[in-house]
């Protein structure tokens, strides 16, 4: 997988970027990579634990905030440490990374599903478009050798910003039911703030990753013609 190009074009990248840098040049040589994969995934056990509890009280979203940063850091931080360090494995860290990402977005959705925050047909919604953005990079890794992580300058940080957001907003005003500013949504149920995001960013990826497939399609018909 050396031979890959990466695409990050995340909007937030600006600030990420450089806050990574730093950090893991201050990082002490006893720390490694795979560390800071086990603590990314720890942060996405607490974030599930804390979506979970919130059904109890919503306090319990500042330990899901708190696990949505952990999970951040660690995630991020691991191939930025690698690459600095110049102990790139590159199948290893493929394999390693991408699995513990697979592992922890399904257990954040699964958990914000039970949670009051969101309806579970709707979390599972995100986790399937997730999954959606998930299988099309792997395929455009194989087949145009570029590894995207961002599609439209919007990624996994942007996506754990929006969390963080809701969150914040639901401990500060409690969950609020979006149908107050959009009376003419069918159903009866509530729609939350995270159903609402949920909702826009699944229809938004499907559409992307549909055009993207098209213009991939097309460019590999030309590149990798039929037999004569």
């Amino acid at each position: 997988m050396s031979a890959v190009t990466r695409i990050n074009e995340s909007v937030l990248g600006f600030c990420e970027r450089p806050a990574l840098a730093w950090v893991a040049k201050r990082l002490p040589a006893s720390i490694l990579p795979d560390h800071l994969t086990a603590f990314a995934a720890a942060g996405a056990m607490l974030t599930a634990a804390g979506y979970i509890l919130s059904c109890r009280s919503l306090t319990w979203l500042w330990v899901a905030s708190l696990g949505i940063m952990i999970n951040w850091f660690g995630d991020s931080l691991d191939g930025t440490l690698a690459r600095l360090r110049h102990i790139e494995r590159p199948r290893y860290g493929f394999f390693i990374d991408h699995t513990s990402d697979l592992f922890c977005q399904s257990v954040t959705f699964i958990a914000l599903g039970i949670s009051p925050l969101a309806h579970f047909g709707m979390a599972c919604l995100g986790l399937i478009a997730f999954l959606m953005a998930f299988v099309f990079t792997l395929i455009a890794a194989q087949t145009r050798s570029t590894m995207r992580i961002t599609y439209f300058y919007f990624g996994p940080t942007e996506i754990r910003a929006l969390l963080l957001i809701g969150n914040f907003l639901t401990l500060a005003v409690g969950v609020v039911d979006m149908r107050l500013w959009l009376p003419e949504l069918p159903g009866t149920g509530r729609v939350s703030i995270h159903d609402a995001f949920i909702a826009l960013l699944a229809g938004a990826a499907v559409a992307v990753i549909a055009m993207l497939a098209w213009r991939d399609g097309s460019v590999l018909s030309v590149e990798d013609p039929p037999p004569l």
